[in-house]
């Protein structure tokens, strides 16, 4: 059915599976999540490349006029310069670096994946769990149409044994006299209404909220109407050998699967390369290696003149031309071992990466405890969701879903024995209604609460999204129901 109000422009259609798909290649968490394992493996790539040496080129001008001494000792004054240009591999890094920061920086790719895996699979509830508020929307506003339906309707029908509404059928019966109508009984029959109608303006509100949060997840256009076309009046089938599995069987598949847990492992083994990083620090020394291949020229003046210089004659004048321009190639590497702060500060780098490794662990712990309760939580969920569903249902409708259980039956024998002019009061019958849409109500929430526990369990027991979207993919009836 279709609800007033609604604005069929701008209703657009859609399923639980399709809204589930849309979040793949829509939502802005999974796309911030996509970058960081992007960036994860361009650092792994950088860590693998450490002992690759950088390529320096350029040129290098040196001008002097002064003191200068010879490599024997003497000092003496000169004008010169000198000029270089050419280029050269160059690398300085430390080897336990080399070694250790990809090992590392691979735990941190594969943390990374886990944790795209884990945003994935949140996203997917948050859009399950706006996706069951929405039908929980139309579930109220169908709650609040049938109730206003049976008070108010000027149209026989079956459900109601024939008979309109009970506002338009005690009117007539007042107007004509029957002594079991009273004005005062019409008058409380219409506050009934007004009251219904109220609780109806709630629901569309209710419902147009929870249809532009799942726009947002969704990345829609807030204003459209989004409309679940699965049958809203049994809770969805979300198919799956899940709940049939043991305590301990979910268990060992949760913490098989969770991605949480995948994602701190993969914390705490990067946490243990860092502490044999810093345990061999000290011993693994830093390489330092340089070459430079290139022209190289100078020289003093070509035209030198006697100067007197702080009472000494020196041979010299304007250093204006580079001569002697040749080749020229230099080479040198090193080793060095350092001792940050005479070791004590490699100590302390020790035992900090330590107590972050134990930090890892404890996280692990706690992600574990966290699993096992989610698990049994959403078991018992389940079964009471279950049970309030099958207790509801039966007073509601038959095996086959049709509106024919002993509330509805109630609700149709009171209103035959109105048209038959019995001795009954008008407000048995309101009062039956007001039972009918109680257990509506709760049948509603009961409904959703099933749905939105079994999609949790997908969740809790740490499925792929894939494998989650396909569970939650429920055949539906067809297009949009038309309206009335």
């Amino acid at each position: 059915m279709r609800f007033a109000g609604i604005d069929e422009s701008r209703l657009m259609p859609i399923t639980l599976s399709a809204a589930l798909r849309l979040a793949g290649t829509s939502n802005l968490d999974i796309a911030q999540s996509r970058e960081v394992v992007r960036r994860a493996r361009i650092q792994l790539q950088r860590a693998r490349i450490l002992l690759l040496p950088n390529v320096n080129f350029g040129s290098t001008y040196v001008d002097h006029d002064g003191q200068i001494q010879r490599a024997q000792g003497d000092v003496f004054t000169a004008d010169r310069n000198s000029l270089f240009v050419g280029l050269g591999p160059s690398a300085s890094v430390h080897l336990g670096d080399a070694v250790f920061a990809p090992l590392v920086a691979r735990q941190l790719e594969r943390a990374s994946e886990a944790g795209l895996q884990r945003v994935h699979n949140d996203t997917l509830l948050a859009i399950a769990e706006a996706y069951f508020t929405l039908m929980r929307g139309q579930r109220r506003l169908a709650r609040a149409e049938l109730t206003l339906d049976m008070l108010t309707s000027e149209k026989p029908s079956a459900i109601r044994a024939g008979s309109k509404g009970l506002l338009p059928l005690i009117t007539a019966m007042q107007k004509a006299g029957a002594a079991e109508a009273f004005k005062s009984e019409v008058y409380r029959v219409e506050v009934d209404v007004l009251r219904r109608r109220e609780e109806r303006a709630t629901a569309l509100q209710e419902y147009q909220v929870a249809s532009a949060e799942l726009a947002r997840l969704l990345r829609l256009s807030p204003d459209m109407s989004l409309w679940p076309v699965e049958d809203f009046r049994a809770p969805l089938d979300i198919s799956g050998p899940w709940t049939d599995q043991s305590f301990e069987a979910m268990v060992r598949i949760a913490l098989s699967n969770r991605p949480e847990l995948a994602e701190n492992q993969a914390q705490v083994q990067a946490a243990v390369e860092r502490v044999r990083a810093a345990r061999y620090r000290p011993l693994i020394p830093n390489l330092i290696v340089n070459y430079t291949f290139g022209g190289f020229g100078g020289g003093p003046s070509p035209n030198p003149i006697a100067v007197i210089r702080d009472g000494k004659s020196i041979v010299g004048g304007p250093a204006s031309v580079i001569g002697n321009f040749g080749s020229r190639a230099d080479f040198d590497v090193g080793l060095m071992w350092r001792l940050q702060n005479l070791g004590l500060g490699n100590r302390a780098e020790i035992r900090e990466q330590q107590s972050l490794e134990r930090q890892a662990n404890l996280r692990q712990l706690q992600l574990q405890d966290t699993v096992v309760a989610q698990v049994v939580q959403t078991r018992e969920q389940i079964k009471a969701s279950k049970d309030r569903v099958n207790q509801i249902r039966s007073a509601l409708y038959d095996a086959s879903g049709k509106p024919v259980g002993p509330l509805f039956e109630s609700t149709r024998l009171n209103f035959e024995r109105i048209r038959q002019v019995e001795k009954t009061r008008p407000l048995e019958v309101l009062d039956s209604l007001r039972r009918l849409a109680d257990l509506l109500e709760l049948h509603a929430q009961a409904a959703t609460d099933y749905e939105r526990a079994r999609f949790r369990l997908l969740v809790v027991l740490g499925l792929p999204a894939e494998e989650i979207i396909s569970r939650a993919a429920v055949p539906v009836p067809g297009l949009v129901p038309k309206a009335k």
